[in-house]
């Protein structure tokens, strides 16, 4: 689940990010309505989190703005507001929001009326907690890796970001993921200002996986662009393709 915020405090942004985060879901940001609105017409959501007063097209705007446009009228949008007054709240829910939260939000409560909304909006497309490549499988509930070998299966616990990375990994085995995706989802903007910290978050992760050829999983570097998991052929088997393999992403693969 990818969840577009609205949220013109930093501070505060990056708090809510955080925590969704932690609850296993993948956050963008942005602190000013047009640029959401711009990032919207070109990387859509399955959520959408809006504050009302924001530099730009403010929150409600953008809601209708949203509720108008066909490839966003099906999405869950809550609001995440200091407007606490009953027009305010009427007002929203009459423009089309599905949920309305008042701040200050409190991170257990905000995440159970996200999750409400995902099993109403995608009820057979919730994520899987667990994803099997190979001898690896990641479990997102415990943030653990139990990785099997010839000795028996060992379980390897990742920092919170390495285990972020892990699970985007694995999920789009084969798939070139971009510098600006991998920092979307770790920093909630992609800034290549970046590379160089991520670079060093592939390596730990490369490292306390072993995911190097003789292992039968290897991070590539594809220069200029980013990164690609692979799960390289065994004698005997045929190589396993992830559920959110993208073509587009391959047919980078292949100019790269």
């Amino acid at each position: 689940m990818r969840i577009a915020i609205l949220e013109d405090t930093v501070k505060q942004a990056y708090t809510v990010a955080n925590w969704l985060t932690r609850a296993g879901y993948e956050c963008v940001i942005r602190h000013d309505g047009d640029s959401f609105v711009s990032m919207l017409e070109h990387e859509p959501a399955d959520m959408l989190l809006l504050d009302w007063d924001v530099p730009g097209k403010c929150g409600i705007d953008v809601l209708k703005w949203a509720r108008a446009m066909r490839e966003h009228s099906g999405v869950p949008i809550i609001m995440l507001t200091q407007h606490d007054d009953e027009s305010s709240i009427v007002q929203g829910l009459d423009a089309g929001v599905d949920d309305y939260v008042v701040k200050p939000a409190r991170e257990q409560e905000l995440v159970a009326r996200i999750r409400a909304q995902v099993r109403k909006y995608y009820p057979e497309n919730m994520r899987e907690k667990k994803i099997k490549v190979g001898r690896y499988t990641l479990d997102a509930d415990a943030r653990s890796v139990v990785v099997d070998g010839v000795d028996g299966q060992k379980v390897v616990n990742l920092p919170e970001r390495e285990f972020e990375l892990a699970m985007h990994f694995f999920r789009n085995v084969g798939c070139v993921v971009t510098k600006g995706e991998l920092s979307e989802k770790i920093w909630g903007q992609s800034d290549v200002k970046y590379d160089a910290t991520l670079a060093t978050y592939v390596s730990k992760l490369r490292n306390a996986l072993q995911l190097r050829s003789k292992n039968g999983m290897l991070i590539s570097t594809v220069y200029n662009h980013g990164y690609r998991l692979e799960e390289l052929l065994q004698p005997g088997r045929r190589q396993a393709t992830a559920p959110g393999l993208r073509a587009s992403a391959q047919r980078d693969a292949a100019r790269h």
